[in-house]
């Protein structure tokens, strides 16, 4: 019995190739798509069936499936989702006392220091001989 592989391209061109469902793969542009009787499903339209289809995407040799699998993962995100809401909203406000001092982040840069003590040291050679320190 042949159906049509629907192969969705990475380009999002779609294409169509016959193949059948008595062997277990088929090839296209160099590629080996694997045969599954549970993903081929029935087109129909108004009704009634017109064919077989399976849908792949290229490079991916297995099917896209059309199974409902029990997951149970929606239960276990809400889950953290509430404790990571508690978490921050159970805690009194915060102060971040670093971002006062936020403009002296450049000075760790040590090419920066030093710029900084060459001026500073300028800066006081002229105010030293202007107040006559020296």
């Amino acid at each position: 019995m042949s159906f049509t592989a629907i192969i969705l391209k990475k380009n999002r061109e779609a294409v169509r190739v016959k193949a059948s469902s008595k062997k277990s793969h088929f090839k296209y542009l160099g590629g080996v798509y694997v045969i599954s009787e549970a993903d081929i499903q029935n087109v129909v339209l108004n009704g009634k069936i017109r064919g077989s289809e399976a849908i792949y995407f290229e490079g991916n040799p297995n099917a896209v499936g059309f199974k409902r699998f029990a997951d149970s993962s929606s239960d276990y995100l809400d889950e953290i989702v509430i404790v990571n809401a508690l978490q921050q909203t159970g805690s009194g406000p915060r102060f971040n006392l670093g971002d006062i001092f936020g403009f002296l982040a450049p000075l760790k840069d040590p090419v920066n220091l030093m710029y900084c003590l060459f001026v500073g040291v300028i800066i006081y050679g002229i105010l030293a001989q202007a107040l006559g320190w020296v």
